[in-house]
């Protein structure tokens, strides 16, 4: 047996795929939400093809995946949008749907439920967090650069006509 058989015999387990499935949309939402960060995205993008190499030795239903795969595309538009968490609930929902519709097949072709629902509730938590931090720190006063000076009070020391002097 070569290296890839072995590694594509261990990638055919559900609960694995499903994993990496979430550890990719994990990682590129984060990646979407605070941009520059670069380890979610690359963590992310890796898994995320691992987790299609697994997916592809299972029975799946497109539809699971795409509930799965959209909610990115709802991440974009609350990070542009600002809709008070409306819209990541709604990925959230979809994820959650995915997940339960992601295999074909009896309980043997299935992700665990425990996994499916600890996965989502992590997954969950970690972008409303990340999302709430964004929003609090694009909320925030400038404190850096000249930005920053913009609406402070000064003293004219000499006429400004039109350069002088302020003491500020």
């Amino acid at each position: 047996m070569s290296a890839i058989d072995s590694l594509r015999s261990a990638l055919s387990d559900p609960n694995l795929a499903y994993l990496l499935l979430m550890l990719a949309v994990l990682g590129i939402s984060v990646e979407i939400l605070t941009p520059g960060l670069i380890f979610p995205s690359t963590l992310g993008i890796i898994s995320g093809l691992f987790a299609f190499l697994a997916l592809s030795t299972l029975a799946v239903n497109p539809v699971g995946i795409a509930l799965i795969i959209i909610p990115l595309g709802f991440f974009i538009a609350e990070a542009l949008v600002r809709s008070k968490g409306l819209i990541t609930v709604s990925g959230l929902i979809s994820i959650v749907l995915g997940s339960i519709f992601l295999f074909n097949g009896g309980a043997p072709n299935r992700a665990n439920l425990f996994l499916i629902a600890g996965t989502t509730i992590v997954v969950s938590a970690v972008l409303v967090f990340t999302a709430n931090r964004v929003v609090i720190s694009q909320r925030k006063r400038i404190a850096t650069g000249l930005e920053e000076f913009k609406g402070s009070m000064a003293v004219v020391r000499t006429v400004l006509n039109p350069e002088g002097t302020v003491f500020f």
